[in-house]
């Protein structure tokens, strides 16, 4: 009766049953290759003989609760045409694993839908054994990544561990997919990779950045036929920053009954004007009618949003030179530091009216990534955590934070 265990449905051929053990909520099966199948690996030549034996205990896709296994009894195969003794191939296993091929796929379809501690757990396993799984599949389907359809790429930066650990990752900004992921921020870090980019990547464009200036001079020796693009948010962060500089200092000129106006300010200040309410505008309202200075940096910064609005590269450039000759002009230290850091790196911000591009896709994808670390209580195995980077946009399931 055992002969007739549909097999096939564990993906496994060519294999007879001899006996079937139940109990502890599992199944073991005891099987030995099928007579009709002993060949010689090497020449596939039949004339051959058996010498000793072998078990290989296989894990099998589960059913239900249940988990299966598979006891193999294995002949090791003497060939007398090409004279070769070897062990036989299992074409439902690969290599020296010590489970199907059926469970390694059952347990791949369900990491789409599952961390891989919930995988682990509904399969009975270690936690490690599924990761393990998952990484030889990441590393063979990304071993090679294509770069020919890059066009236009964005580098940011993310802390992997308390202190001062940073990873930079590469992102294709139309796919938003992680093509690479180096740890360390500096140019000496990143500069192998664009090397690698320089030879692969004839079509990239563009590569969008914060200020960053170890981005910056690594990018320019590398690519240097490549424009840098300046990130909108790293920009408005800076001429934020120095608001809020000012804000501090206006605070502290004045005396005590004064100093309530500008106290708790912070929020009306830095926002952007079109998102407050009525009420909001009003307290904002109250508190640039009697500074002068903050009102004066207060609209310097609402003006610089127009420049993101600018319809052609000509025209943002001629609205950013009056808007610094405005920063210097106004006398405040804060801003004319910023406004010379921008004029620094001009080129950056006007090329983004030439290819219109930003790092809005990879902050998304910093939130993303940092929520995948918590849920895996952290990486140890860095190698892994550079591979679900460069999966995590074919992510399914919901990263609940």
């Amino acid at each position: 009766m055992f002969t007739a265990i549909p097999f096939y449905l564990f993906g496994i051929q060519n294999v007879e049953c001899q006996s079937v053990e139940y109990g502890n909520n599992k199944i073991i099966f005891h099987a030995e290759v099928s007579k009709h199948h002993r060949y010689c690996p090497v020449c596939h030549g039949k004339n051959v003989c058996f010498r000793d034996k072998k078990m290989r205990k296989l894990r099998m896709v589960p059913w239900g609760k249940i988990q299966c296994f598979l006891y193999l009894t294995l002949s090791r195969i003497s060939c007398h045409d090409c004279k070769k003794c070897t062990w036989p191939t299992l074409d439902f296993v690969q290599g020296k694993q010590r489970m199907v091929r059926a469970f390694v796929q059952y347990a791949l379809s369900l990491i789409t839908i599952g961390t891989i501690l919930g995988v682990a757990r509904f399969l009975g396993v270690g936690w490690d054994l599924i990761k393990n799984i998952h990484k030889e599949h990441l590393k063979n389907k990304y071993q090679i990544v294509d770069f020919e359809n890059l066009i236009f790429l964005s580098i940011d930066e993310f802390s992997i561990r308390k202190g001062h650990n940073y990873m930079t990752i590469f992102v294709d900004i139309r796919t938003g997919q992680i093509i690479q992921a180096v740890e360390g921020r500096s140019k000496g870090d990143i500069l192998p990779f664009l090397k690698e980019l320089a030879i692969k990547a004839k079509n990239l464009k563009a590569i969008a950045m914060d200020m960053s200036g170890s981005f910056e001079s690594a990018v320019r020796s590398a690519l240097p036929n490549v424009d840098i693009v300046f990130d909108h948010f790293h920009v408005n962060a800076l001429i934020n920053k120095a608001l809020d500089e000012i804000r501090r200092q206006q605070q502290n000129k004045l005396e005590h009954t004064s100093k309530k106006v500008i106290k708790g300010k912070r929020f009306l200040l830095l926002k952007n004007y079109n998102s407050l309410d009525k009420s909001a505008r009003d307290g904002l309202q109250a508190l640039l009618d009697v500074n002068a200075p903050l009102l004066m940096a207060h609209t310097l910064k609402e003006q610089f949003r127009m420049f993101w609005e600018q319809p052609t590269l000509e025209k943002a450039s001629s609205f950013l030179i009056r808007w610094l000759w405005d920063v210097y002009e106004s006398g405040l230290e804060p801003l004319i530091k910023v406004g010379k850091t921008l004029l620094a790196h001009a080129e950056g911000l006007v090329n983004y009216f030439r290819h219109r591009i930003s790092n809005g896709k990879i902050e998304g994808i910093n939130n993303k990534i940092k929520t995948m670390s918590r849920q895996a209580y952290g990486f140890r195995d860095m190698e892994y955590f550079k591979l679900r980077l460069l999966h995590l946009h074919e992510q399914k399931h919901s990263l609940t934070g």
